[in-house]
């Protein structure tokens, strides 16, 4: 298992917000993790992940978030999730890092993403303790793979404590199981907002049950899988769309928060650091359009992609595409904590305000919470 022991703190110089460890073992160590991983899936070198189909992974208890922030200089969109805590919360830093976190645990309630969403799943301590009470690991390890290989995980490496399950590729291996010991959920299940957990398995009907090895390594999905989630012509335009608002939204922005701006402060004027804007949310996030035109302009941002859950549900596209992003409804707040977002975009977000149990005052009020001040 991989262990963040020294404290971060955050430095602005040369243009840039930067979290440094206090000498240089901490990183050392994530990267030689991060080979250690790769070598233990048979590739040459962790650069080689997202060549192989990883594109996004849920990195469950992140600690300081240096694992996320080593996958992400590999451009592995990586969300760090971690339950609420009222000190030191390990969600708090990452955002302040600039990097992808949310409030969130699955102890008794679904993660407000649907099936598929994530081509790894990484916990580092999973609250396992793995002496306790004079227990060997082998003991405690025995359940863990009867558990795993009735829901068709296969162990497929094993180094130290670091251990690697496959989840298989072959659909018909759920519902060839004799035993019936994890049965298949019913259709319609697979709409996510915080439902109780339930004993069955979902996806395996899905047109989205596609091998990571066999799609797009890129946003730039193919026509065959556009149209698993509607006409490709409606998702080109959109893209359009966005590309032509960023070039409008970057000229209006402030010069002194964006050090690319055409009117920027002069040479004698000190420049803002280029990535004092990282945290993005997309309030109403339709098909992630604003998130490509991003990308496709080189800025340096990451987006939380929210899906209204009173809205047509586009978030397996978002997902799809390697974007992050979640299911919420805007009558309650969004798991994060305050001033945790720098950017907040809202296009369309008031027509799906519907409901008597909230207003744009509400709405304002919650936005206020999550955003920055100046």
């Amino acid at each position: 298992m991989l262990l963040d022991a020294l404290c971060k703190i955050m430095l602005l110089e040369e243009n840039q917000i930067a979290f440094h460890p206090e000498d240089g073992l901490i990183f050392d160590g994530v990267k030689d993790y991060s080979r250690q991983i790769a070598e233990m899936l048979g590739l040459g070198s962790d650069s080689e992940l997202f060549q192989a189909g990883v594109r996004t992974v849920l990195d469950i208890g992140c600690g300081f978030g240096s694992f996320g922030a080593h996958l992400v200089s590999l451009k592995l969109m990586t969300l760090c999730i971690a339950a609420y805590e009222a000190t030191g919360s390990q969600v708090q830093l990452a955002l302040e890092r600039g990097l992808p976190a949310m409030i969130g645990n699955f102890i008794s309630r679904q993660l407000p993403y649907p099936s598929l969403s994530f081509d790894m799943v990484h916990c580092a301590q999973c609250g396992i303790v793995w002496d306790k009470k004079g227990m060997k690991k082998r003991n405690m390890l025995t359940p863990l793979e009867q558990y795993t290989e009735k829901i068709c995980w296969s162990l497929i490496a094993q180094q130290d404590d670091t251990f690697i399950w496959q989840k298989t590729a072959d659909a018909y291996c759920y519902s060839s199981n004799k035993k019936n010991d994890v049965p298949l959920c019913k259709e319609g299940y697979d709409a996510p907002y915080y439902q109780a957990l339930v004993p069955c398995i979902t996806g395996t009907s899905s047109k989205r049950w596609i091998p990571i090895q066999n799609r797009s390594s890129s946003s730039d999905l193919s026509s065959a899988e556009l149209e698993v989630h509607g006409n490709p012509e409606d998702f080109f335009e959109d893209l359009q769309v966005w590309k032509s608002a960023l070039k409008n939204y970057w000229s209006l922005l402030t010069p002194l928060i964006f050090s690319d701006h055409p009117k920027r402060p002069g040479d004698e004027d000190p420049l803002p650091p280029f990535n004092m804007v990282r945290n993005v949310m997309d309030m109403n996030a339709h098909y992630g359009g604003l998130n490509a035109a991003f990308l496709e302009e080189r800025k340096s941002v990451w987006v939380m992609n929210v899906v209204p859950v009173r809205a047509h549900n586009t978030l397996p596209l978002i997902l799809d595409r390697g974007f992050l992003g979640a299911l919420h409804d805007w009558c309650e707040p969004f798991p994060t904590y305050p001033r945790t977002y720098d950017l907040l975009h809202a296009n369309g977000l008031l027509s799906h305000l519907t409901s008597e149990r909230c207003g744009l005052m509400e709405l304002f009020i919650e936005m206020d919470r999550i955003l920055r001040p100046e």
